[in-house]
Formats: structure tokens, sequence, C-alpha cells
């Protein structure tokens, strides 16, 4: 049984002259092998001279976590790990990626669960079980090989590096025990060793959780210095080395010290370090990972020791952070690595699983500044230093305009929501993205934009820069901004939505020429190449159509501001001014005026909508009233009232004197269907039928129509009346009226 003194069990830890045994320890960096996950990628050749030894803690050598985690590497992993490590063994030498041995049984026991020994089993098998048996990680075991006697990388071993292969059994001061002798025992040993120093039942001197005085060196006069040993693993590993490394150890690395030094748990820091990543902070290091950490220096590299854990992404990938880099690995894809200041703003909007999702190139200098590539856009980092991220459609529109040699340059923020979407700024413009489309805008039109309140006023951009024929603009739902060589010109708010609405420049009111402005009457209105539009604050109209013809009655202010939109019906144009409207039957007819009471009513009735269609004339004065003729029919009034007329009743009254004539002013509406046509008149009434046109008027006029004209039994008359055998008669569909000569009606 071992003693509780400290005693050291290996043999060549603390030789003197440091590192003997690492003499062929430092070579270049090379391929590598498969760890656990990821993949099947490689770790470097030899050593690598990565680990900070300024930040070796004495009390702290290597993480319980660790230590005992036997589910690092398995027997495949630890095979390919050796053999990249040595490529050629020295002829007439087995190396260790080639050592095998038949294996004895072992019982189980309090500290390992036992071995059932098998033939020709490989270094790499019987450390792997071994490690199943005891509990002891791996790469303990592993690193342990090669700090006692660089049994990893040696081309040329001896069969006594084998027989001695981890110490076990040989102590400092006195020749090894034979029972211990052997690579299997060796390793058996030491990590069944290692259980028991774990108990701390036999083993108390370096208790964990203790302030212990640990020497430099076996020799006394070396001195000591006070360690709080911190965990059972460290606690372990000074059982089996009992000296701590002084400060020339420290800082000659994997060299020689001065005559106080040793080196065992120095090199097996360094080793642990340099091969699988700090041991003290529980992080591994593995495969594709572990390749490319290596092969930029490790923990002493300019990317320094890994800071959390390797996060697995299930189906794809592979991520883990160092101190200065992020290590990426999608599956079946190289390994990406991603730097400041790229790497604080990937976190920020995601990482993997945010809008750019993996990256897929390492980071590219240009002009200045760099890039990097992700699946979903694009990181630039800004020659000022500071890195954005241009993702999903908005990059899109900004590779569309040469990205950083285009027109609008480096991001110089994150994109932000807007009101109707997303919107991302740079040095010099802006894409604007909504859910109908992504355009770029220069910062001229950006700054114009915002100024005058953005999205409230101008809606959402529907169109990048676009040249026309006096300059360039931008189109919005509700706004639009004109280049032109006298600067810019906007249309926004409620002017700007309709004229939106209206077209835009290609629109009947063409370009916009003139900003808006406020009239005395406090009118809103802004000019354009074809018309324009007012804002009375009871709705917004646009006048093209009529713009020259309500300008030559005296404009707006004399004739009317528009109370609706201009009707079109074919090439008929109406359009309504308050009292006062303006109508026209076709582009080559002359434009009427509608006013008055017969405007009134013209716009009441639909205007151009409405049977009367278009004017084709102005109205007129006789008789005391007025008259309006329009396409349909003639539009009255008088004292009974406005009405209208269709033709098919005005070519009948026409013919009967007019309003001058006996029939008079109509008193009321025309009734109209699409084959009869009626109406009463002050003096009668006109009734269209298939029959033809007829009045009735006079006194069988009046009777006919108490009866209740058309609706009657009688119904529609079939001709005039006439003078027959000295009585008035007029006959009807269903009868003959005959007015008597004492004044009274009859029906033959």
């Amino acid at each position: 049984m071992h003693s509780n003194i400290p005693a050291s069990r290996r043999l060549l830890s603390i030789l003197i002259v440091a590192c003997v045994a690492l003499g062929a320890l430092v070579t270049a960096p090379g391929a590598a092998v498969a760890a656990s996950v990821p993949g099947t990628s490689t770790v470097s050749t030899g050593i690598a001279k990565t680990a900070d030894l300024s930040t070796f803690t004495p009390g702290n050598l290597i993480a319980d976590s660790v230590f005992f985690d036997n589910s690092t590497m398995n027997a495949t992993q630890i095979d390919a790990f050796f053999r990249s490590k040595v490529k050629t063994c020295r002829s007439g030498y087995v190396c260790l990626k080639d050592y095998r041995q038949n294996t004895p049984n072992r019982p189980a026991d309090r500290y390992c669960d036992g071995y059932s020994g098998a033939g020709n089993e490989s270094a790499a098998t019987i450390i792997y079980r071994v490690s199943l048996s005891c509990g002891i990680n791996p790469r303990v075991l592993i690193v342990m090989l090669e700090k006692e006697q660089s049994l990893v990388t040696h081309t040329w071993p001896s069969s006594w590096r084998y027989d001695k292969a981890l110490g076990q059994g040989c102590p400092d001061t006195a020749p090894c025990d034979p029972a211990y002798s052997g690579f299997f025992y060796q390793i058996y040993g030491a990590a069944r060793q290692m259980q028991i120093y774990a108990e701390g039942r036999w083993f108390t001197y370096y208790a964990p959780g203790k302030t212990w005085n640990i020497r430099y060196h076996p020799n006394v006069a070396c001195g000591s210095a006070p360690v709080y040993v911190e965990n059972t693993a460290t606690s372990a590993l000074y059982y089996y080395t009992p000296y701590q490394p002084n400060r020339a150890a420290l800082n000659a690395g994997y060299g020689t010290g001065d005559s106080c030094s040793s080196y065992g748990n120095r090199n097996f820091f360094q080793l642990f370090t340099d091969w699988f990543g700090d041991p003290r902070n529980g992080i591994a290091v593995d495969g594709a990972i572990a390749e490319v950490w290596n092969a930029n220096g490790g923990s002493g590299g300019w990317m320094g020791p890994p800071v959390e854990a390797m996060r697995t992404y299930p189906g794809a990938g592979w991520s883990q952070a160092f101190a200065n880099a992020d290590v990426y690995v999608q599956i079946g894809k190289p390994a990406t690595l991603v730097t400041s200041p790229v790497r604080e703003e990937y976190r920020y909007v995601g990482g993997v699983t945010g809008g750019l999702s993996w990256p897929t190139t390492n980071r590219v200098p240009v002009a200045g500044g760099g890039y990097q590539d992700f699946i979903g856009g694009r990181m630039y980092v800004r020659p000022d230093g500071r890195a954005f991220s241009v993702s999903g459609q908005t990059y899109t529109t900004h590779e569309s305009v040469n990205n950083i040699s285009g027109i609008l340059g480096w991001p110089k923020g994150r994109a932000f929501r807007s009101a109707d979407g997303w919107r991302q700024d740079f040095d010099s413009g802006s894409v604007l993205q909504n859910s109908h489309t992504s355009v770029p805008l220069t910062s001229e039109f950006v700054n114009l934009h915002d100024r005058l309140g953005g999205y409230g006023q101008f809606g959402s951009a529907t169109s990048a820069v676009v040249p026309d024929s006096i300059g360039s603009h931008v189109a919005f739902t509700s706004g639009w901004i004109q280049k032109q060589p006298s600067g810019l010109i906007f249309v926004k708010g409620p002017l700007g939505k309709t004229y939106i609405q209206q077209g835009g420049a290609k629109g009947a009111l063409g370009h916009v020429t003139a900003g808006e402005q406020q009239l005395p009457s406090g009118v809103w209105t802004q000019g354009f190449a074809g018309g324009a539009i007012y804002d009375t604050g009871r709705g917004v109209y646009a006048v093209s159509s009529f713009a020259k013809d309500l300008a030559a009655r005296g404009g707006p202010d004399s004739f009317g501001y528009p109370s609706g939109a201009e009707v079109v019906d074919g090439n008929r144009r109406w359009q309504p001014f308050g009292s006062n409207s303006l109508g026209r039957a076709s582009a080559t007819a002359g434009t009427y005026t509608i006013k008055g009471a017969i405007g009134w009513y013209y716009t009441t009735k639909n205007g151009l909508k409405s049977f009367l269609k278009a004017p084709v004339g102005p109205e007129g004065y006789i008789a005391g009233g007025w008259t309006q003729p329009f396409e349909g029919g003639t539009a009255f009034y008088s004292d009974w009232g406005a009405s209208a007329s269709p033709t098919s009743i005005t070519s009948v009254h026409s013919k009967n004197g007019g309003v001058t004539g006996r029939l008079g002013w109509p008193t009321g509406e025309a009734s109209i269907t699409s084959t009869t046509a009626s109406q009463i008149f002050s003096g009668g009434g006109i009734f269209v039928s298939a029959a033809g046109g007829f009045t009735a008027k006079g006194g069988l006029g009046v009777e006919y129509i108490r009866r209740g004209a058309e609706k009657s039994a009688l119904g529609w008359p079939v001709g005039n009346e006439e003078w027959v055998a000295g009585l008035w008669t007029q006959r009807f569909q269903n009868g003959t009226l005959v007015m008597n000569a004492d004044g009274s009606f009859q029906v033959r």
C-alpha cells in the first residue's frame, strides 16, 4: 500500500535537466485526428507551443469534470490521434501507433471495473478500455504517456519505455516495482492509482480544499510555496508528481529552467492544453474545431483558450467560442472563423439561428475594411472598425447596386424596423424594405424623405431612383420625390397620395413643377405640368383635364375648388367644383360650365353617369327659367324646380314649342325605363312608348293625368288629341278618351 508521505510515483517527470524525455516532442504542426464530434478532422502533429504559462495556476491543474470524463475519445479516435503524431516509425522500432500486446484479466474492485484480457490489442484499445474501466479521461493517460516517456511522438522508442510507460511504481528515489512493468500494467495501474488518490482515504497530504506547502524540487533547499488545492484531480496529480514548477520553469515553456526547476506538472498542463484545450475550465476542443484551433496556435495562439463548450446544432453542425474567435463547422463544409468585430455583431443578430445563418467564408479584406459571407447575407467591417450585417432582401438589394462600391457604400448601422417594414442606412443612402419591395435610395432622397416626415408623409417606397425625362424620381405609396436640374421637389401627404393615385408622372398630371403651397383661402395646392391638386379640407382632388378651363374661368378662387374627382366615361369628362362643374363630351368638344341650380341638380343626379351624360352647350335663360342641353337630354330650372328630360321627351317637347309652348315647364322628374319615358309638364305631359312620342294636354291631358296617366286603365297614348265630330278625343292603348261638350269625359 502506498504511503501518505509525499513521494513521486514516476521516474522522469522531475529530472533536474528539463524535459529530456520531451526532446523529440517539439515538432511542426501537421495533420490531425478525429476526436469525438464533429466529423473526422484532425489535430496538429507533434506539439504546437501554444499554452500560455502566464495563466498557470498550481492549485488548479485540471478540472474534475475533465479528469474523470472517460467519454472524450473512443479507440478509433485514439488510434487516429497516435497516427497523426507519428507518420513514419524508424526501422527496427515499434512506435505507439503500432504497439500491440496480449492483455491479462484484472478483477473488478472499488476503483476499476476490471479488465477481460484479449489477444493482440493495440495501445489505443488498451487505453480506451482502461479509461472506461477506471473512469479516467483517456486524454489524461495520453498526456501522461507523453510527459513521462515521449511515447506519443517518439519515432524510435526502446522497449524499456513501454515497461515504464507512465512511471507507475517507479519512485524518483528507488528502482521500479516489477509488478507494474509492461505497458498494460502501467496504463491500468496508473488509472487505478488515480482513483485511489481521488478517494482520499489513504492519501490526504494534498487533499482538496486546503492550502499546502508544495516544493519546487526534490532538493529541499529549493524551497516551497503555499498552494490552495482547488479540486480532487489536482490533488491526484500532486500525489503522482509532488512538485510545482518555479518561475524559471514556467518562463522556459517546454525548455529548461534552473537548477530548482521541476517539470512534470508544468508539462502535463502544457501538453493537455496544446492538444486538447485548457484542462482547467473543463472545456474540450474536438475534431474539426480542434484542427483549426491547433493550426492557429491553440491556447497560446491568437485564438486563445476555449471559453465555452462546443455547441451542437442537430443535423447542421457545431460551433465553439474561444477567447478571440469563434469556430463554425457546418456539416460537409470547411470550418470558418469569426473574429471581432464581426463576432460580436454576429452574436448580436442571433448567430447561426439568426437571419445570417452559417458563415460560408472567412473574413476577406477589402477597401480598408472587410467582409464575411454567410448563408443569409454578409457582415461588413467598416474601415473605422465597426461591423454591421446586411441580410435578407436588404442584402440582395445592396448587392444589386454593387454593394460597397456602388451608390450606397458601407453600412453605417444595423437594420431596424420602420413603420412599414425594415430599413438599413449606409454611408451614401438607405435600403427601404416593405412587404412588397426593397429599394435602394441615395442620401439626397433619403435625407429629404426623413426631414419631411418619412413614412407618415410619403408612405412606403415603391421604386428605386428612376431616371426620367427631367432628371430622376422616387415613387412612394403616398408621395413622390422629383430631382430636376433646379433641385429636389417633393409631393407628400394627402397631395402625394392623390398624385400617386393619378399615376404619378406617367399620369395625366405629369411631372411636378412646383412645391406645395397654402393659398389665402387655407387650401393646400401643388402644381404639375398637366394640372394641379387641391386639398380643401373636405377632400383632396386633382384637376388635369379641366386645368386650362378652370384657369380660363378665373381659377378656383373665382369658379370654385374641386369638390370631387374627375369622372371619366369613355371620351367624356366631368368634374364638380362646388356648386359649379365642368364637362365635355369628347376631347375635341367644347367644355361647358354647369352651374347654379342646374349645376346642383346635375351633380346630385350623378352627373356624367346620369342619362344626361355630358353638356353640349351652355345654359340659357328663357321664359323666366333656365335650360341647358346635354348629350342625353335637357336640364331645366324654373319656378317648378330643377329637373331634366331625356332626348326622347325633349324632341317631342321642342316640336310643341318647348317651354314657351302649351306644355310649358316640366313639373317633376321624368319616368324612364329601357323602352318608355314619361314626364308631366305644367301644361300636360309627354309620353313615349313603342307606339311613339305623344303629348297629353289641355282638358284631355288633365283628365288623363288625373286618372293616373300611363298607369291608368287607358295605358299609353297611341296618338295625339284630335277634333272629331265636334269633340276632342285621344286614342290610348285600351280605349279612346272623349271630352264631352259639357266638359265631362267618357271612354269609348
